[in-house]
């Protein structure tokens, strides 16, 4: 086994055992290497969107219809 793939294979070891990066950690290397800023808003609204459902089936719909 040569120096090179022992360094790889050394490498692979150190990053396998590392701990794992959470989704919103993941979502935004993502964002940063693929260049894709404008996705940013469209999940803001998708995640208030789902925010609404779920406090309209709670004690608090009654005040979320009021709003509109």
């Amino acid at each position: 086994m040569t120096d090179q793939q022992r360094d790889g294979e050394r490498r692979f070891v150190n990053e396998a055992g590392e701990a794992r990066p959470g989704l919103v950690r993941e979502f935004v290397d993502f964002l940063k290497n693929n260049k894709k800023w404008w996705l940013v808003p469209i999940v803001i609204l998708i995640v208030l969107f789902g925010l609404l459902v779920l406090l309209s089936g709670s004690a608090a719909g009654p005040f979320i219809y009021t709003l509109f």
